[in-house]
């Protein structure tokens, strides 16, 4: 069964909505706005069954998936860095700023063997043009990337 993202963006008075957080020029606030996921969802809701327990909502293993390939992550690696970056959880749908992982590695296993190597194919091109062909020469993990820019900031 097709799972959905919250459409209202009701504030809960017990938790923080990611628009706070976050600078609306950030990169992956303006990509989150460029990507048509009304498109996707129609695109790969046919990989969903009818009946049954809702499974991730597309938009949220699409996004996670993005950023993977974007940051060239494990798929263990991916969910452990997400719920510390609410540019990360913005870009995939969250409306509020979660504190745990959004589900097991497993699932994105599950969904790429669902959606076959076209379905892949289709999220990589999305990446290279959302975010263009990564530089994998210079950083080789995410971690490494934060490193050499704290420490360029902090030195210059």
């Amino acid at each position: 069964m097709l799972g959905r993202t919250r459409n209202k963006r009701q504030l809960d008075i017990f938790e923080v909505p990611i628009e706070r957080m976050i600078n609306k020029n950030h990169e992956f606030a303006i990509g989150a706005e460029s990507i048509d996921w009304e498109l996707l969802e129609e695109h790969f809701s046919p990989y969903y069954a009818h009946k049954g327990r809702p499974g991730i909502p597309p938009r949220k293993i699409i996004g996670m998936l993005l950023l993977k390939e974007r940051f060239n992550l494990s798929d263990e690696k991916v969910l452990k860095i997400w719920p510390e970056n609410p540019y990360w959880q913005y870009f995939c749908g969250e409306v509020n700023f979660q504190t745990d992982k959004p589900f097991a590695a497993s699932e994105l296993t599950r969904f790429r063997h669902r959606v076959g190597p076209e379905g892949m194919e289709m999220i990589k091109n999305i990446t290279i043009r959302q975010f263009g062909k990564p530089d994998f020469r210079k950083y080789e993990t995410y971690s490494d990337r934060r490193k050499k820019s704290f420490w360029k900031k902090l030195i210059g």
